[in-house]
């Protein structure tokens, strides 16, 4: 009854394939519920397709609200944006106001947002009611995961 697509990678590091299968779903099982996973990079910029093919709900995975790009900088050592790798803190900075600007959108169209957070012990789990106040303000629907560190 749901049909989702999370990947491989990013559902949205290729959006022709991702929203030519939303189209084809749409037209061969209307009835279907359809979801998207995203790490909500290039979420601002597909919001219109995400409408058009009526996705139900898209699940953001969003690991801190750290606006210095500190925090993020430490889960995520690059982000691909504008045709370039952004290292550290500036490149976490760019995702975080992507997920944020991208849930907004949608929230305001009225489609569910879910977030998924991964606990990383002593990285981001400080900030993590931080992430869950925030997600809160903007109607998201959230769970947490727990990362375990790998043992050598």
């Amino acid at each position: 009854s749901v049909v989702g697509i999370a990947g491989p990678g990013d559902a949205l590091a290729n959006p022709q394939k991702t929203f030519e299968t939303f189209k084809m779903l749409q037209e061969k099982a209307p009835d279907l519920k359809l979801c998207l996973s995203t790490n909500g990079l290039k979420l601002p910029d597909y919001i219109d397709e995400i409408v058009k093919y009526n996705v139900d709900h898209v699940t953001v995975t969003i690991n801190t609200v750290d606006e210095s790009g500190e925090i993020g900088s430490q889960i995520y050592p690059w982000i691909h944006w504008e045709h370039k790798k952004i290292r550290g803190k500036e490149g976490a900075k760019i995702l975080l106001q992507r997920q944020l600007e991208g849930i907004k959108m949608l929230t305001q169209r009225g489609i569910l947002v879910k977030a998924n957070s991964v606990l990383i012990p002593g990285i981001n789990d400080k900030d993590l009611p931080n992430v869950a106040k925030k997600l809160k303000e903007l109607n998201v629907f959230f769970a947490q995961h727990y990362a375990t560190p790998k043992r050598t």
